[in-house]
């Protein structure tokens, strides 16, 4: 499995070779977009986007790499980027180049390359899918509402797309509310949006040009559901080959993005109207998907233990001291422990070489993390081989930490940053391979029984020796 991952690494690498070596200055303008249907979910916290092209290829040669651009107010927040063929249902290799700064027709733009399976000949074409999940832009319309009041959000994004290939034919599509309807502009173009059963379609439009003039759309939807965004996840995982346990211990600085209350709140009012059972921007409650048969769970805040959870059937429900409204933040520290087995396997025929296989995430269901502080400490004297991690990361570091009894210089402590998480990533793996000798294993637990011992006779001796001075 190692071995796939590291493949897929290096092709990415290649890709990012690939695009250095072309002219920045400009993309090749091998293809044209027959068809481009974006749509735009707006179900949960944060949007998650799916773009559907009819892609022909307009050159003179084979061409097997697309470029997607992206636009500049989403490309610092996007989570995932993914593509795949449409009609086979089959992922592609795609990668965000981050580092690389194009133009179009003059103007900057990111942009995100697709690896099709074989070059497309010319005049052929192919169909591929965009698949785009970002942090959200919607804001609450009005800013403040009253207890109990259904909240609405209000997306503004662009109208049209950016894209480095003229187009054809492109129909932009709201999903996810039960309620749209668009926001008109001052002196801007009339209502050109409409509801069809659970879609809310705007277009079609015809014959695009380059990177169009950016023309924004306002799109007013309900979403009377909470909007929690984790700010800062510090995520600390420790590995014992004494004890044979994996323990996690995870601390949130929780912010829900909903509309603040308009007046101040009323404890009285809130359980009188029982706004707790009801839908609502305010967060109740969070529920917690852990790793099967973990124990010793806890829950803490700054106040002090919290008693108010529950873990079933592999669920910890939490329920915070205080209902979270708009603009309410919340931190709090949960734990728990699972046995190393169900993570450490030992490489065949190297019996002091184990692979380390931890999830990337466990939070709760629909949120958005700006910042994940991932840390793994191993055993002292752990020698880390190596680190790969699925998902984009700002830096990966190995240091120490001192902890209980350690002898050295600490626990080995492999330190990975990330930026723009969504929940859905909860099924992605860490890997850590590292060696760990079976001295270094007992060395500890002997130098501890040794240094016992010592303390032990030189109290017995002490205890039996007379220091008076007789006449």
């Amino acid at each position: 499995m190692l071995a796939g991952t590291r493949l897929f690494a290096l092709i990415l690498a290649f890709l990012h070779y690939v695009i250095g070596q072309a002219n920045v200055n400009t993309l090749p303008a091998c293809w044209e977009n027959v068809d481009y249907v974006r749509t735009v979910d707006v179900s949960r916290t944060y949007l998650q986007e799916t773009v559907q092209l009819h892609i022909k290829n307009v050159d003179e040669k084979p061409n097997d790499q697309y470029y997607f651009a992206l636009p500049e107010e989403n490309f610092e927040t996007v989570a995932l980027f993914s593509a795949k063929l449409k009609k086979a249902d089959v992922f592609l290799h795609s990668a965000i180049l981050s580092d690389q700064t194009f133009f179009v027709n003059g103007k900057p733009i990111k942009a995100g390359i697709v690896k099709l399976p074989s070059p497309i000949e010319p005049g052929k074409d192919t169909f591929i899918v965009i698949d785009l999940v970002y942090k959200s832009s919607a804001q609450p319309f009005p800013g403040h509402l009253k207890l109990g009041e259904t909240q609405r959000l209000l997306l503004s994004t662009a109208k049209y797309p950016t894209s480095a290939y003229p187009i054809e034919s492109y129909t932009l599509k709201f999903i996810g509310s039960s309620s749209f309807e668009e926001v008109k502009k001052v002196g801007g173009d009339e209502a050109s949006c409409s509801n069809v059963n659970d879609e809310f379609i705007c277009g079609t439009y015809s014959s695009l040009e380059v990177h169009r003039e950016e023309d924004s759309i306002s799109v007013l939807f309900d979403h009377n559901l909470p909007l929690p965004r984790v700010s800062t996840l510090n995520r600390d995982i420790w590995a014992s080959h004494w004890a044979s346990t994996l323990q996690f211990e995870e601390y949130y600085e929780l912010i829900n993005d909903a509309a603040p209350l308009k007046e101040g709140f009323s404890r009285a009012d809130y359980m009188k109207g029982q706004h707790a059972f009801k839908p609502s921007g305010h967060l109740t409650a969070l529920e917690m998907a852990l790793p099967p048969q973990s124990e010793d769970h806890y829950f803490t805040d700054l106040v002090g233990a919290v008693s108010t959870f529950k873990f079933l059937q592999g669920h910890l429900f939490l329920k915070p001291r205080y209902p979270i409204f708009g603009d309410w933040k919340y931190n709090f520290t949960i734990g728990w422990t699972n046995a190393l087995s169900q993570f450490l396997r030992v490489e065949s025929g190297l019996d002091d070489t184990f692979l380390l296989s931890v999830p990337a995430l466990n939070g709760p269901d629909n949120t958005f993390y700006d910042s994940v502080n991932l840390s793994i400490y191993l055993p002292e004297g752990a020698e880390v081989v190596d680190v790969w991690c699925p998902l984009p990361t700002d830096s990966t570091k190995i240091t120490t930490k001192h902890s209980f009894f350690d002898l050295g210089q600490g626990h080995t402590k492999v330190a990975i940053e990330l930026k723009n998480l969504v929940d859905t990533v909860s099924d992605s793996e860490v890997f850590v391979r590292y060696k760990f000798s079976n001295s270094s294993l007992y060395k500890k637990p002997f130098s501890i029984a040794t240094a016992i011992f010592v303390a032990s006779m030189a109290y017995f001796f002490l205890k039996h020796t007379t220091f008076l001075i007789e006449q």
